[in-house]
């Protein structure tokens, strides 16, 4: 049997009938969860626990079936050596899932050197464009330098035992830029990356793994960030959101604008949206410290003020400090996040299990009897993830995992306990995990 093949492990059923047998005696009602969804199936691609690995903060994308070929899956992710940091990696499958390519670490998303023995590095988001057929990886750079630590070792600084030895890199002479590595068939991998050119006074970047709208024409419309300087005397500590609108020819992307900007000034301001047309409406989900939000508009580029996410009883999500994502189907609109609960058993940021529920779109309020579990909980936070539609009858939703939380058997002493109020066991392991959406 390939080595691809053995990867390819199922989550056993009883966890997914344990999970959902968990979600409906949670909600006292027992109303049935929506009846668009047939079933959910959850399977491990890479397996990190069992190989001392952590596969996280994963993209996927697909290039459809053509030219008698079916349909093509990649998956970004990056094995983690320190805290949000190491190499990107790329797999992809060709039979539906059934087995994948072995990690990829292409040499053209390679680093490069910056001032002080910084490195330049780029995260990606995966896109097909429809209009000229190309399939790209879309992105913004990141700095990180050596910190010269161990995680582990004598005299470590305490601000310092969250990283093994690389770690972000911040200056006010680097600014991130956005870039695209197309993919080349013919070669089998992807080409050198490029930054997108912008003019100095556009202050903009995007979210690498946020989810774009393509419009009729073949525009993109790409959730990101405005860092312009403020004009309202507020500090710019506070990130804002905002959309690009983008232009791309196959080859280069081309900055158009930008449309309305949101802020929410508390904490660290707004970050990570994600944007989807449903209805005729676009709708984008934001992340923030305290609580998750959503806004509307007519035309993807201008929103009204954002709102706190809501069940449709006016409680609040629960969702906090992580992403949201959008499950698109042709009858129904859907939401994928965590949020506080009983199920998260110690997680940190309540990062686990994931959840998934219908979202009324007049209101922009989750129907809480529909919520159920995508992924349950093992110990480890699934906060990063995101989604592809692969039929009109699957979508594919995919995750890492990173063993990190406050867990009553972890004890000072043990070989991965963290002195922390809200984390006493962390370690980079994780599996790389696919849970499967059938539509009825």
């Amino acid at each position: 049997m390939p080595a691809s093949s053995q990867r390819h492990t199922r989550i056993l059923p009883l966890a997914i009938a344990l999970g959902a047998a968990l979600i409906l005696d949670f909600h006292s009602q027992g109303r049935a969860a929506t009846a668009v969804i047939d079933r959910i199936e959850n399977e491990i691609v890479l397996q990190g626990r069992r190989d001392n690995q952590a596969w996280f903060e994963p993209a996927i994308g697909m290039i459809p079936a053509r030219n008698g070929k079916g349909p093509e899956v990649f998956i970004r992710a990056t094995l983690l050596t320190g805290m949000d940091v190491g190499p990107q990696v790329y797999i992809k499958t060709g039979d539906h899932g059934r087995t994948w390519s072995n990690p990829v670490m292409t040499q053209n998303w390679r680093k490069e050197e910056q001032e002080d023995h910084s490195f330049e590095e780029p995260w990606f988001g995966l896109q097909f464009h429809r209009k000229t057929g190309v399939f790209v990886a879309l992105g913004q750079t990141h700095f990180v330098r050596d910190r010269g630590g161990n995680l582990f070792g004598p005299g470590v600084a305490r601000d310092n035992y969250y990283f093994k030895n690389e770690g972000h890199y911040h200056s006010p002479k680097l600014n991130g830029r956005v870039v695209t590595s197309l993919w080349n068939p013919a070669k089998n991998d992807f080409e050198p990356w490029i930054p997108m050119d912008l003019p100095a006074e556009a202050g903009v970047g995007l979210y690498y793994n946020g989810q774009i709208h393509e419009q009729d024409d073949g525009t993109l419309l790409i959730p990101g960030y405005d860092r312009s300087p403020r004009t309202d005397g507020v500090e710019d500590k506070y990130t804002r959101v905002t959309v690009l609108r983008c232009s791309f020819d196959g080859r280069r992307l081309k900055f158009r604008d930008h449309g309305s900007v949101l802020t929410v000034d508390t904490e660290r301001g707004l970050a990570e949206p994600s944007l989807v047309k449903f209805g005729g409406k676009f709708f984008l989900t934001i992340r923030h410290n305290l609580r998750g939000y959503v806004a509307a508009s007519e035309d993807g580029l201008n929103f009204g003020a954002p709102m706190p996410w809501r069940f449709d009883d006016g409680e609040e999500l629960g969702n906090y400090n992580t992403q949201q994502k959008w499950l698109k189907h042709r009858d129904a609109l859907y939401l994928i996040y965590n949020r506080r609960s009983e199920l998260n058993n110690g997680v940190v940021r309540s990062r686990a299990p994931l959840f998934l529920a219908e979202v009324d779109p007049q209101t922009l309020r989750v129907k809480r009897h529909t919520e159920r579990v995508l992924i349950p909980e093992n110990r480890a936070r699934m906060g990063n993830f995101n989604v592809v539609n692969i039929s009109e009858n699957e979508a594919w939703i995919t995750t890492g995992e990173w063993l990190q939380g406050q867990f009553p058997d972890s004890k000072k002493g043990d070989l991965f306990w963290v002195d922390s109020k809200s984390v006493n066991y962390m370690r980079y392991i994780g599996n790389l995990l696919l849970a499967r959406v059938y539509w009825k």
